[in-house]
């Protein structure tokens, strides 16, 4: 499993992928449906909802807490994501508020010791660190990068 430094080096490298042809669209493009029925904007914001959600996640852990609050389950990702992408703010808006929630997650993991990052060889499982980033950053980059390429493509 991946150390501190790589993990955010993963991190870092998805983040400018899939943010580098973002830069030259203007408003109108961030209401075009392209991920099922959502827009531009709708992916941001559930994407930043979820930077958000783990930033938290990830002080509370800095802290010695669980990374998750007393009552709240995230197993139903897709009320979550719902959730979020009704937040979801109108055309260049939504790319400052994305770029705004991944700055503070991806601070809050530089934070972390590396000790919270590689692997638990007991349980055969990441640490804690490395959990935090794969699903809300590293594992989101890759998830909705082919459907990015593909509607950016169609677009010329």
């Amino acid at each position: 499993m991946a150390t501190k430094s790589e993990a955010l080096a993963a991190l870092d490298t998805g983040y400018q992928k899939f943010r580098a042809p973002l830069a030259d669209l203007d408003d109108a493009a961030y209401a075009e449906p392209w991920l099922g029925t959502w827009n531009l904007s709708q992916c941001l914001a559930h994407m930043e909802g979820w930077y958000r959600e783990m930033t938290a996640a990830i002080e509370r852990v800095g802290r010695g807490e669980r990374p998750t609050p007393e009552g709240v389950d995230y197993s139903n990702a897709d009320s979550w994501n719902e959730k979020f992408a009704l937040e979801a703010k109108a055309g260049r808006a939504a790319l400052e508020a994305w770029d705004a929630a991944f700055r503070a997650y991806s601070d809050a993991a530089r934070a972390l010791p590396e000790n919270l990052y590689g692997e638990d060889a007991e349980k055969g499982r990441p640490l804690i660190g490395n959990r935090l980033l794969q699903g809300a950053g590293i594992h989101h980059f890759e998830e909705h990068q082919p459907d990015l390429e593909k509607w950016l493509k169609s677009r010329k």
